[in-house]
């Protein structure tokens, strides 16, 4: 019956497929993510937000416009991008039942992980996905996750939670050449969980400051801020293939310097450095711009409004769809 289009969707769908297999050019495959910023303004009704920030991105908005929109950000930050947390503010502006929701969602994705995983290697898979959240913005390490565990036992169960979908790495690329992914090194990662509500939950961290302070909350929260942007960046690629996450750092004597994400656009590189508050150091961008030939621009994303100065454009947490996305067009007839 080719005339019958099926669907298919879920974390345990790609355990599926490995088994199985799947028929060639049968099939189409669309990736999924929590709702990004920008969908978020759309469930509560601010498309004309939405509109303003694809249409005209390069903007130095007033202050009070500027803070409100961080405000909003904020929110995002603490209720995440899990559908049934957002739907659970809209109906009810209670921070604690969304809160409820997320430990609803670390629930049923421990009940799953013996789906997907062997009884031998469950205890792995829940270590790994409460170490994630402990370790974000930095080079995943299996030393410091508690027990009497190697390496080789736990590589294992963060591949199993990343084909899952439940966790992103972000590989260390030199970046010298394109792809991206032609120089990487497989060892050298971070990791993200998918949405950065469930990971402030797994960490027990209380999420209603992001309403009440969020511009102290953004300067003392930098790592969940970087994972924010990642899970942006994800969200904004193109649904039709898998998306990676890189990043680049220089571990030299003396002279380290880490740039946090790392974008291609056709045969360019675009570095982009994440600021939690106001600091302006970009020492690692400008570095990266000096030594990477394939890079004209960075971009750094703060609570700062939007800005050029000489090769960095800089743009508002609120922005960083415009700032990534290089089809606004097929966005806002999606969306809007």
């Amino acid at each position: 019956m080719p005339e019958l289009h099926v669907i298919a969707a879920g974390s345990l769908l790609d355990f599926a497929i490995e088994k199985i297999g799947i028929p060639v050019g049968r099939v189409r495959s669309v990736y999924m993510y929590p709702l990004s910023f920008i969908e978020f303004l759309i469930a509560f009704g601010k498309k004309a937000i939405v509109e303003q920030l694809l249409e005209k991105p390069n903007i130095t908005y007033s202050p009070g416009i500027h803070a409100d929109l961080l405000d909003i950000v904020g929110k995002y930050l603490a209720i995440g991008g899990m559908p049934e947390a957002i739907n659970q503010w809209i109906k009810t502006g209670n921070i604690n039942e969304c809160l409820m929701v997320h430990q609803d969602i670390i629930n049923t994705y421990q009940q799953d992980f013996g789906k997907y995983a062997k009884t031998s290697q469950i205890d792995h898979v829940e270590r790994v996905f409460d170490s994630i959240p402990h370790q974000l913005g930095g080079k995943f390490k299996y030393t410091v996750i508690e027990g009497d565990y190697r390496k080789r036992e736990l590589a294992p169960a963060l591949d199993l939670l990343r084909t899952a979908g439940i966790v992103h790495k972000i590989f260390h690329t030199a970046a010298q050449g394109i792809p991206l992914g032609a120089e990487v090194d497989l060892d050298f990662y971070k990791a993200i969980l998918m949405d950065i509500a469930i990971s402030q939950k797994v960490l027990g961290l209380k999420t209603g400051s992001w309403i009440l302070q969020p511009l102290q909350t953004f300067t003392n929260k930098g790592a969940i801020v970087e994972a924010f942007v990642g899970q942006e960046i994800l969200a904004y690629a193109d649904p039709r293939q898998k998306a990676q996450l890189y990043y680049w750092q220089r571990m030299a004597k003396n002279s380290t310097a880490e740039v946090d994400y790392l974008l291609q656009d056709q045969e360019n590189i675009i570095p982009i450095e994440v600021k939690s508050g106001q600091g302006t150091t970009l020492r690692s961008l400008n570095m990266f711009l000096e030594t990477h030939a394939r890079s004209s621009y960075g971009i750094r994303c703060s609570a700062q409004n939007y800005s050029v100065h000489e090769h960095v454009h800089a743009y508002p947490l609120y922005a960083i769809a415009p700032a990534v996305l290089h089809n606004k067009e097929i966005v806002l007839n999606t969306l809007l």
